[in-house]
């Protein structure tokens, strides 16, 4: 009956409406974060198809991936992701698949840093041998550069003409502008609960903050809080820079004057920016507003 109606509208000259059937030719590169994916999309620009295989609900540090998400990582044309240190159930997948990868840790030159606590140093190199990274890679400008150099050499998803020659362009303006912001800032004391934001702190010459998590230690204990609470106070802080599973009524209790800034260090509220705008246009004025907030 159906086809019999579309035969009759065609031979009465109406228009007709056919559901798009998804193109099978267009080149798909999965991202595993929404940072990487926002510098895939500014540099390939409409020439790929972008995917994130994090989804917006789902935390990162307990991650479980659905069977659909491994069917885009096997069947993507290329996978750019962290590594097996940062992302072991993305490293599950990549070791399921034939196609091409690329893993941020592992190029060489880029900044890794030590996320085990206790240790706040970082080192310049592939093959690493950490077993708890810092796994925010992105934060460091100078780790994405090395991405799209790295992408520059691999031709099974080639770059458009002019990169990665403009996407390094905008990442050296925005670093210009976010380090003159920044500069003014640089000796205010500030607060964040777990720390996801070592790479932006230390590239642009920041003070180290008090880490909640660190000081509390297995838990919030009565004699653990009231001694944080009263070291909080002494130093004046003002401000803290909080991600979004950050305890924040922890945080508050710790510090009543404070004024709790939210940073996702994820970008998952801001999938439409390209990274170099991410970073200068929501990362920083974060940034900016907690320490401003100091004495």
């Amino acid at each position: 009956m159906r086809c019999f109606l579309l035969v009759l509208l065609f031979l009465v000259g109406l228009p007709v409406s056919l559901p798009a059937s998804p193109s099978s030719s267009a080149t798909t590169i999965v991202a595993s974060v929404e940072p990487l994916a926002m510098a895939l999309r500014q540099l390939y620009g409409d020439q790929a198809e972008v995917v994130t295989l994090l989804a917006p609900n789902q935390n990162p540090h307990h991650l479980s991936l659905s069977p659909r998400q491994a069917l885009a990582v096997r069947d993507a044309d290329l996978v750019v992701w962290l590594g097996e240190d940062a992302e072991p159930p993305v490293a599950a997948l990549i070791r399921r698949r034939s196609g091409p990868n690329l893993a941020l840790a592992d190029l060489p030159g880029a900044e890794v840093r030590d996320g085990s606590a206790g240790h706040d140093h970082a080192g310049d190199h592939a093959g690493h041998s950490h077993s708890q990274i810092d796994p925010h890679l992105w934060l460091a400008p100078a780790n994405m550069v090395v991405l799209a150099r790295a992408l520059a050499e691999q031709d099974r998803v080639p770059l458009p003409a002019m990169e990665p020659g403009r996407f390094i362009a905008a990442v050296a303006a925005a670093e210009q502008s976010i380090a003159a912001r920044l500069a003014p800032l640089q000796q205010q004391a500030w607060l964040t609960y777990h720390h996801p934001y070592a790479y932006f702190q230390h590239h642009f010459g920041l003070a180290d903050p008090l880490v909640i998590s660190e000081q509390l230690g297995a838990g919030p204990s009565s004699r653990r809080f009231v001694t944080l609470a009263a070291r909080i106070s002494k130093s004046n802080m003002r401000c803290a820079l909080l991600e979004p599973e950050a305890q924040g009524q922890l945080v508050k209790r710790l510090c009543p004057d404070c004024d709790l800034v939210r940073l996702d260090p994820l970008g998952r509220d801001h999938a439409d920016s390209g990274y170099s705008d991410w970073l200068e246009q929501v990362v920083t004025p974060a940034f900016v507003a907690c320490l401003q907030q100091g004495p």
